[in-house]
């Protein structure tokens, strides 16, 4: 006679936690929207279009956001990262911001995702924190302490607030490099996906829009050129949706 207590030993208790853990990471198989349905947010079309359509299609997703204050591209942001989450495809995130928001921005991922983000300061390790936010002066004026860890760490994902500040001017032949630049240029090499957020990408000269455009490609669009005039050379960037 076979025993069939044998058959499973387990406790039933950690058996029911075991089952549900695996369809919860499977859910997204089922409900492509999973992000949406698990917030605390009523997304807009061109939102649920930008992340579903355009972002998470792009492995890696090296991309710039550049629409009207109010679009919403905090909201386009943490679905985004939400969606990477629970498809087990990130592990580690940064999110680089103005002093004046990077509150706002812990906030908001907490009440509207519930995504808990850590605020980086010199008391924290960038190895210990694998979902964290940082001010971008902070981070682009400290050269002893927060820089050299952040040479050496990695990350799946790094987003910039306020992307434009990570600035870079032409005068004739010569280029004058910021510190935020030189951050930028960092953190780029250090993620495998950069997003990029700004409502004012262009200040009006195509060589210093071409600088900014090589922290996201520097290998496209790295250096000056003679030819100035990129409009419609490139794929990966464009603008997503306009407010009616």
């Amino acid at each position: 006679m076979i025993n069939n207590n044998n058959f499973f030993p387990a406790d039933t208790d950690t058996l029911k936690l075991i089952l549900e853990a695996a369809r919860i990471n499977s859910a997204h198989l089922f409900d492509p929207y999973l992000a949406v349905h698990s917030s605390n947010i009523e997304p807009l079309p061109h939102q649920i279009s930008a992340v579903y359509n355009q972002m998470l299609t792009r492995n890696p997703l090296r991309y710039l956001i550049a629409d009207d204050p109010g679009a919403g591209k905090t909201i386009m942001t943490g679905l985004y990262i939400k969606e990477l989450i629970l498809r087990n495809n990130i592990k580690r995130c940064l999110i680089v911001t103005p002093g004046s928001l990077s509150e706002q921005w812990q906030d908001e991922l907490l009440e509207k995702f519930d995504l808990h983000f850590d605020m980086l300061t010199e008391d924290n390790i960038l190895r210990e924190k694998n979902f964290s936010i940082a001010r971008l002066d902070k981070l682009s004026r400290d050269n002893e302490l927060l820089r050299p860890k952040l040479k050496i760490s990695q990350w799946d994902l790094i987003v910039i607030d306020e992307a434009h500040k990570m600035s870079a001017s032409v005068f004739g032949k010569k280029i004058n490099f910021t510190q935020r630049f030189r951050l930028g240029q960092l953190l780029s090499r250090i993620t495998k996906n950069f997003l990029l957020l700004t409502a004012t990408p262009h200040n009006g000269k195509n060589q210093d829009f071409r600088l900014f455009l090589s922290l996201i490609d520097p290998d496209r669009f790295g250096g000056v050129t003679r030819d100035s005039n990129i409009k419609g050379r490139f794929t990966q960037i464009r603008r997503l949706a306009p407010l009616p």
